[in-house]
């Protein structure tokens, strides 16, 4: 195993940026907290049962260094991904589970899995096809209601006009 100074010794010798590339004061404040989350894991390794008392202390800290990348320009989100809505509903339920427990955030998993199969299913119904027709004569379009057997006056999208 690599102890933590050969490491960084190794990772600094594959790629040395340009001086006035990286601001001095990121790399101080990153270290810094690099610094405190390792006292945070050596208080976790010596007493486990300390981690409810230390998650908010990890979270706090990811925060902050997010916070000091984004503050330097640098970006956190691979190029291209779209944050869905889902993305945002699973980043809630991590949070809920942090807070509630393993055995609540199963429950909110389920009822986020029934939430999404109900959500598909109106998104299924809504989505009906229907046939549109074309008169020959005039060029006006239609289609046939299918509870009725009627003709519908429509637009070419299939889109009723009354």
């Amino acid at each position: 195993m690599v102890d933590e100074k050969e490491f960084f010794a190794q990772a600094n010798d594959s790629y040395t940026p340009p001086a006035d590339v990286i601001d001095p004061s990121l790399v101080r404040q990153l270290k810094e907290n690099r610094d405190e989350l390792m006292q945070l894991y050596a208080k976790l390794i010596l007493n486990p049962y300390l981690a409810h008392t230390l998650m908010p202390d990890f979270k706090s800290n990811m925060l902050q260094t997010a916070a000091v990348l984004m503050e330097h320009g640098i970006p956190l989100d691979a190029e291209g991904k779209i944050r869905e809505p889902s993305d945002v509903l699973k980043e809630g339920l991590a949070e809920l589970g942090g807070m509630l427990g393993g055995k609540i955030f199963g429950s909110a998993l389920k009822a986020k899995k029934a939430f999404d199969d109900s959500m598909q299913k109106a998104a299924n119904d809504f989505e009906e096809e229907v046939e549109i027709y074309r008169d020959p004569q005039d060029g006006s379009y239609y289609f046939i209601d299918p509870e009725t057997g009627d003709e519908v006056d429509c637009d070419k999208y299939g889109n009723p006009l009354e």
